[in-house]
């Protein structure tokens, strides 16, 4: 039993170590080799886009949807560059500051990345 419970902690904790919260304020995932920091606030989307070793991605060139649960219904938010490292989208309504859902990007060489939030 207690090997049961050792592996099953063991199991979980990787899931976990990938979900933090990033300078912005917002939860930070894994997205291929990058980190996507999701920020909600009132209707804006801002995803914060990282390397591997947490510094800044030039985002001029990328482009994204966030797919959010707002309201128990899925909406599709359009993402576009906003300098730096930031692509930004707005809801036609509120979004909670931890929302539930996926944030898709295309990077200039054409594959796409996803983070799950």
């Amino acid at each position: 039993m207690k090997r049961i419970l050792i592996v099953a902690a063991l199991l979980a904790a990787p899931a976990r170590a990938h979900e933090t919260t990033g300078q912005h304020g917002g939860a930070v995932v894994d997205a291929g080799p990058y980190h996507m920091e999701l920020v909600a606030k009132d209707t804006a989307v801002n995803v914060y886009v990282t390397d591997g070793a947490s510094k800044e991605v030039d985002a001029k060139e990328f482009n994204g949807t966030a797919i959010l649960l707002i309201d128990g219904k899925p909406q599709r938010i359009a993402l576009s560059p906003a300098g730096g490292n930031r692509l930004t989208g707005t809801s036609s309504t509120a979004i909670s500051k931890a929302p539930k859902g996926a944030v898709q990007i295309l990077i200039p060489d054409g594959t796409t990345v996803q983070g799950k939030f």
